[in-house]
């Protein structure tokens, strides 16, 4: 994910040498069929589509044009998420720090680790100053069936382990 302007050029400059890259091996790919050179052609283009679709988050993000922005726990990473409704508030991390009288140095920090390192309560005051609106929801018919599923996994599991088909992990 693209946390800021400095990474954004960066990245802008790392596809132009992965395009660069693609068409000099599909000009020699056009001479000589060489298997390795089609699995780093394969690898640049995979490179390419990764960095385009970070490239189109930051450019949607910093857009200005976004009237809301959503996520859900079960299908998005949370903590991802906070970097993009910073992004999209138009704050740099040096503006957020000093809206959360911090160094900007410590939200670099939080931000280089998805904000895995900061506590709840830091968490919590970082979504006040974004002004995020949070909903928690639990399904309890969803879970059940889930829980159902997990279960028969686990006794399948087990009874491939027993029969000596599947080695545990560990061993």
């Amino acid at each position: 994910m693209i946390k800021n302007k400095k990474q954004y050029a960066s990245i802008i400059k790392e596809v132009e040498v992965l395009k660069n890259n693609i068409r000099d091996t599909e000009e020699v790919l056009k001479k000589d069929d060489n298997a390795s050179l089609k699995l780093q052609l394969s690898t640049f283009k995979k490179g390419l589509r990764k960095l385009s679709k970070e490239i189109e988050e930051f450019e949607r993000l910093t857009s200005g044009e976004l009237s809301a922005l959503e996520f859900n726990s079960a299908k998005d990473d949370m903590n991802k998420a906070i970097i993009s409704f910073r992004i999209a508030s138009q704050l740099t991390q040096k503006e957020l720090a000093e809206k959360m009288y911090i160094q900007e140095q410590q939200i670099q920090r939080y931000e280089q680790f998805d904000y895995l390192t900061a506590g709840f309560e830091r968490i919590l005051q970082l979504l006040e100053v974004l002004d995020v609106q949070m909903t928690l929801k639990k399904d309890f018919k969803e879970n059940r069936e889930s829980f159902i599923i997990d279960k028969n996994i686990w006794e399948i599991s087990s009874e491939i382990i027993r029969r000596g088909q599947l080695m545990e992990i560990g061993q």
